[in-house]
């Protein structure tokens, strides 16, 4: 993809780092000529998310523990010494993470490169490298803000299959399948179905693992959804196993393996599989997903988590005294949630209120630029203005009687009136700092007139009034009757 070739990742980088320091968290960044790895001392944390689609790699976001409590308490408008958990650090990580990862996506689509990002995890620890194979792009960024450095990683290459659209949504999708998809045999088949095939291994389900030491080097291979579908699935296993899974794969003693890189091929190609056979069991249940490259996890004393999912499982095999860890994080995307709600509520709707809705769209689709005729017990002598001499016809009296019974059924519908003051735009600290005595300034003028919202839509300009000690809205200008009507759909 010669796009991705000349696409300026530094640039997109840098503006998205500066806005979000100076916006978020009212801080001071610039990029510093060095390169490669800063060698971070002590321990340190890491946001990582992936692209998949059209285009496929991940962003890694690295900062020690120190400066995340330092951007924690910025964002979150309080002193260090305030915060209180992990789980506040962990949800600014992941948001700095968002917002850089998910400008770079605007970015890549933009210029015809369409992807979709997964949720972000989390990496904490003192000792690990995170590492995506076989990529066509590689660039790493170092930030200093206060004297700390923040660590950027971006990985890339052109999707390895014919374009898809990563933009694909189902129009209806069952999510209490999802609920019930029983995970244990779409994954944990492949598991043993994977060492049995390919490394001549006997793998056994357990109940129970051993405890390693935290200290014991362990490799991690992690692929992502992103779709209908987001989170991400880790196998683990020791170092030691690794080396052994390698040597059987390649059909060599341990003793003869030379190259890490091919341990990392091997874990990363466990998890493609194990992840690529659970993304093909969530699309036959009505969810539309893509998986990411798999990416690589290298350490010892270091924790993965994905937080904020719908269902979390783990399930640990053995071969002899040989672990293999899988936890599969998952979630139904929130706009995927919504569409499903929303057409259950529609039907569920339609179903209890006599077909309201599509009474409304028959008045509407139906309806003339002349105004809606009044309901029965309130209409006037004549309804429908009729040219000078000429007689209503029998169908014009029918189809206006028609109408009037298609509005009766809607007249009762209760609407919720809102009156808007205003609306402006603050920082998260600043609405933090809101308290009792706080103002706050919108940005329309004294004296201009307020909006008149019916279910959120605009339909009227007013004034406020005082009458009788009450507040009320002198309307100044308002949409035709149909036009009314139509806002209600």
């Amino acid at each position: 993809m010669e796009a991705l070739k000349t696409f300026d990742i530094k640039n997109s980088i840098v503006e998205s780092t500066n806005e979000l320091f100076e916006t978020m968290l009212s801080m001071d960044v610039e990029l510093s000529a060095s390169e490669g790895s800063p060698g971070f001392e002590g321990g340190r944390i890491t946001g990582s998310l992936s692209f998949a689609g059209n285009l496929m790699g991940s962003i890694s976001i690295t900062v020690s523990d120190e400066f995340s409590r330092v951007i924690t308490a910025s964002m979150l408008g309080m002193e260090v010494d305030e915060i209180e958990g992990e789980d506040e650090i962990n949800d600014v990580i992941l948001e700095v993470c968002n917002i850089i990862g998910g400008n770079l996506k605007s970015n890549f689509n933009d210029a015809g490169m369409h992807c979709v990002i997964s949720t972000p995890s989390i990496t904490t620890g003192m000792n690990f490298a995170i590492e995506s194979m076989h990529m066509d792009r590689y660039e790493n960024y170092i930030f200093i803000s206060q004297g700390h450095k923040i660590f950027i990683e971006i990985s890339l290459k052109p999707e390895d299959k014919s374009a898809v659209d990563a933009k694909k949504q189902l129009s209806s999708i069952d999510i209490q399948k999802f609920g019930t998809m029983d995970i244990i045999s779409s994954t944990g088949d492949k598991v043993i179905e994977f060492f049995d095939a390919m490394l001549s291994m006997d793998l056994e389900l357990t109940d129970t693992a051993d405890q390693e030491p935290a200290d014991t080097p362990k490799h991690v291979g992690t692929v992502n959804f992103a779709g209908d579908v987001n989170g991400s699935i880790n196998v683990k296993v020791s170092e030691k196993f690794a080396h052994v899974i390698t040597a059987n794969m390649l059909g060599i003693s341990v003793d003869k393996i030379e190259n890490e890189g091919d341990i990392k091929d091997v874990i990363g190609e466990m998890a493609n599989i194990i992840g690529g056979n659970l993304k093909t069991a969530f699309c036959d249940s009505g969810l539309e997903c893509v998986i990411s490259p798999p990416s690589i996890t290298a350490g010892k004393n270091f924790k993965i988590s994905v937080l904020n999912m719908d269902r979390y499982e783990r399930f640990t095999f053995k071969f002899e005294h040989h672990d293999v860890t899988v936890e599969v994080c998952i979630k139904i995307d929130e706009a995927s949630q919504q569409k499903s709600r929303a057409a259950v509520k529609e039907i569920t709707s339609m179903a209890t209120a006599d077909d309201q809705q599509q009474n409304i769209d028959d008045l509407v689709s139906g309806a003339s630029d002349a105004e809606v005729p009044a309901p029965e017990d309130k209409k006037p002598t004549d309804t429908r203005p009729v040219a000078e001499g000429q007689a209503k016809s029998a169908d014009d009296a029918s189809a206006m009687e028609e109408d009037r019974k298609n509005l009766d059924l809607v007249l009762d519908i209760a609407i919720d009136l809102t009156v808007e003051l205003g609306r402006t735009r603050i920082k998260i600290k600043d609405l933090l700092a809101l308290s009792p005595g706080s103002s706050i300034s919108f940005s329309n003028l004294e004296g201009e007139p307020l909006d008149i919202l019916a279910n959120d839509k605009l339909i009227a300009k007013g004034e406020v009034i005082v009458e009788n000690q009450k507040y009320g809205i002198r309307i100044t200008k308002i949409l035709s009757r149909i036009d009314r009507i139509k806002n209600l759909k």
